[in-house]
């Protein structure tokens, strides 16, 4: 997710003057929001915190009421203008609290079969539509990669990853969202901070209040989905006509995009990753998250799959990733993944742009197929793996029913104390075995 703004020069004086009448008029309108009146002398507050300076209807949810009386002060103190408090606070009514923890929960790069989402995020129409629009948008592109690292594959994949290349912007009002988990203490400090970004957004004239209405259900806007903070940080006026705009103007979002890697640390002339071959009886204890120098790697075994080579130097370091195990592709991961995952935290989401990107610059799928076979873990079947591997002494942390990096290393270590493949991949046989261990 990243950062997005909107045009407005002389229509930014017409959106003040609007915003202007929205906030003299509130008290009489659906919005319910009215600049506080001076307390009588010595009257005092009963709660010891300071009364709102902008009073707003009830929402019907007292949590939230008293979180956005508090908000505004907040706001007010950092600096931002009133009218832009009330414009992107007044009128809102919290999400449910079970909508917006299932939106988190049911996030699919951390949900499904890294597999189905690779299959689902790489899929031939998506490649299609990817092709036909960097030929659509050479230029943009190659002026583009004039100005910042990010090749133009690595941008256009996260532009179909985010928002379909365009076409599918978001139906959420993105303060109400941000404004639901920060009520709920969901992040508090994070979200009531997106919000005084859209604040500042809106007092610049980067965007109006209805465009922050066409957002995802994280508060992400844009072609390329960047988030409010991201957007006042990293937004780009491509065409240079004095306007942000990742809406409409889709040089600004690719652009936005391509910054944004860019002051991530994207390394020029580097590949994200590259697929590996593994010679027999590897040790799989090799990839628990340490990186080696290409020639390290080279030395035990490791070739390239279907590229010429590992990047342009054996120099470079490496980490060998292995989402499904013994069972599937094995790739090298060097310092790009590290920041595509700066967008979205997940290995899946990283891995999915990045052989999306690869599809789209002509280079070949994988050789080795993902084992579609496999039946992941329930959530409570993890659940069950970690406090076994627990119980057994094998440190897998918390259980959360999350399998990551401490969960197989754990089972790694299990594994080779059986004699077994130790790649650390939780199937339902190992499940039973480490459950037959422990009982």
């Amino acid at each position: 997710m990243a950062v997005r703004t909107f045009r407005w020069a002389a229509a930014g004086m017409v959106v003040g003057l609007a915003l202007g009448a929205c906030q003299t008029q509130e008290g009489a309108g659906d919005g319910g929001a009215q600049p506080r009146q001076p307390a009588p002398p010595g009257s005092g507050s009963s709660s010891g915190s300071s009364p709102p300076l902008i009073s707003f209807r009830s929402s019907g949810d007292a949590q939230f009421d008293a979180w956005r009386n508090s908000f505004v002060n907040k706001a007010d103190a950092s600096g931002r203008k009133r009218v832009a408090i009330v414009s992107v606070l007044s009128g809102l009514e919290p999400i449910d609290p079970e909508v917006q923890i299932a939106s988190f929960d049911n996030q699919a790069e951390f949900v499904k079969p890294i597999w189905d989402y690779a299959k689902s995020a790489v899929s031939p129409t998506r490649i299609t539509n990817g092709q036909a629009k960097l030929a659509a948008n050479a230029d943009v592109f190659s002026r583009i990669e004039q100005s910042y690292a990010t090749p133009r594959e690595i941008v256009a994949a996260i532009w179909g990853m985010e928002s379909g290349y365009g076409a599918i912007l978001g139906d959420i009002d993105g303060p109400r969202t941000l404004a639901s988990q920060a009520a709920m203490g969901r992040r508090k400090d994070f979200n009531e901070g997106e919000l005084l970004a859209i604040m500042q957004l809106i007092e610049n004239g980067s965007a109006t209040r209805d465009q922050f209405r066409t957002a995802s259900w994280a508060g992400a806007v844009g072609q390329t989905q960047f988030m409010p903070s991201t957007f006042l940080a990293h937004g780009r006026d491509f065409d240079q006509d004095g306007r942000k705009d990742l809406w409409a103007n889709t040089g600004d979002a690719l652009a936005s995009a391509a910054n944004y890697l860019t002051a991530s640390g994207w390394r020029q002339n580097e590949p994200w990753a590259i697929e590996a071959s593994l010679p027999a009886n590897f040790d799989y204890l090799a990839g628990d998250g340490r990186k080696l120098t290409v020639a390290a790697w080279k030395a035990m075994g490791i070739t390239p799959a279907t590229a010429p080579q590992f990047g342009n130097s054996d120099a470079l370091e490496a980490e060998l990733f292995l989402p499904a195990g013994s069972h599937g592709p094995a790739f090298l991961l060097f310092d790009n993944f590290s920041v595509i995952k700066r967008y979205n935290n997940a290995d899946s989401y990283a891995l999915a742009v990045g052989l999306l990107a690869d599809r789209l610059a002509g280079r070949p799928d994988l050789l080795r197929p993902w084992p579609t076979d496999i039946v992941m873990l329930t959530q409570q079947q993890a659940k069950d793996l970690q406090t076994a591997l627990n119980k057994l002494g094998y440190n897998a942390g918390a259980v959360d029913g999350v399998i990551g990096r401490g969960t197989r290393g754990a089972l790694q270590g299990f594994q080779k104390d059986k004699g077994l493949v130790a790649d650390g991949f939780p199937t339902t046989e190992m499940l039973d075995m480490v459950l037959a261990a422990a009982a």
